[in-house]
């Protein structure tokens, strides 16, 4: 019970910090974005870089497309433009998992631990507390949100360190061997908890416990790509047309996606290619969720104005 508790505290933990952290940015930027938007998405390259960079300084995939969701419902983009921005996305979230990685640096020597961003936790929390006395609510509120989302990450790695010992969790980790079951998990954890940031940081977590391999992993993170399109689904279910075109483009996105990465994935199985096999650890997962969204976007650059078009033909 202990175990329980202290993994949904640190979940809680995580998803608050991270949402903390990433209204408050919103909030500096909410004056601008529109004026910002509208020039640097004239192209679905510019709308790629521009959704990269953005999700990247924010942390949250899912603000920047719900955004994108209200920008069209609000006819200051148009579709086609929120297609590049979608595309950026999913590919700018990625730098979360690599901050997971960072926070995983051995603290078994001194000059390691300047790298690891637990270390500045006391600090941050410190510096936002004093801007919150100097009544500075927004750069209060982005230091203490980081702060918190690094705490839970932290809190996260301890809760799930004691149960990597058990004899079950290494039989159930063997059922990620099924890589329909993989998927599955990784939708369900991610529109249970609305936050595929989170769902990786648990899979690497659990990583760290050298039982997981490409096999289990890369089904995964396949299907927390596809459970991240829910909260946008929901988002538009009240507005317009082109506006719920934004929200069908992001689930189809992700599940061709991950369609095209599952086939190659079972090619690999079939001629028995042994990176599979491989055990994975914070950066490897980090490194499988970037490839996968770069490699999305290289694929489907091309067929922007099909993807579009069967939209277009889809929403009516």
């Amino acid at each position: 019970m202990t175990i329980l508790f202290n993994f949904l505290i640190s979940i809680l933990l995580f998803i608050y910090g991270i949402n903390l952290f990433s209204s408050s940015l919103e909030n500096i930027y909410q004056d601008k974005i529109k004026d910002i938007l509208q020039k640097y998405t004239k192209t679905p390259l510019k709308g790629i870089i521009f959704g990269t960079i953005i999700t990247s300084l924010i942390g949250s995939s899912t603000i920047v497309t719900i955004g994108s969701v209200s920008l069209v419902n609000s006819n200051l983009i148009s579709f086609h433009n929120s297609l590049g921005i979608m595309m950026g996305a999913n590919l700018g979230t990625c730098i979360t998992s690599w901050l997971v990685g960072f926070f995983n640096i051995s603290n078994s020597s001194n000059i390691l631990k300047l790298f690891n961003l637990n270390t500045y936790i006391p600090l941050l929390l410190l510096i936002g507390l004093i801007y919150s006395f100097k009544k500075r609510p927004v750069k209060s509120n982005i230091l203490i949100g980081f702060a918190i989302f690094m705490l839970g990450l932290m809190m996260l790695s301890k809760s799930l360190n004691p149960i990597s010992k058990y004899a079950w969790f290494k039989k159930m980790l063997l059922l990620f061997d099924n890589p329909i079951l993989g998927i599955l998990v990784g939708i369900i954890t991610t529109s249970i908890l609305q936050s595929s940031s989170a769902t990786i940081a648990i899979l690497q977590t659990i990583s760290e416990s050298n039982y997981l391999t490409y096999q289990n992993a890369i089904p995964i993170i396949m299907g927390e790509n596809i459970g991240t399109c829910l909260t946008t689904l929901v988002a538009s279910i009240t507005t317009s047309k082109n506006a719920k075109k934004v929200a069908v483009s992001h689930l189809l996105y992700n599940i061709i996606g991950t369609i095209i990465f599952m086939i190659l994935f079972y090619l690999a199985k079939f001629f028995s290619l042994k990176l599979l096999n491989i055990r994975v650890n914070s950066f490897h997962i980090a490194l499988i969720h970037t490839m996968f969204n770069f490699l999305s976007i290289f694929i489907f650059y091309p067929f922007l104005k099909k993807l579009e078009n069967l939209i277009n033909h889809l929403v009516k």
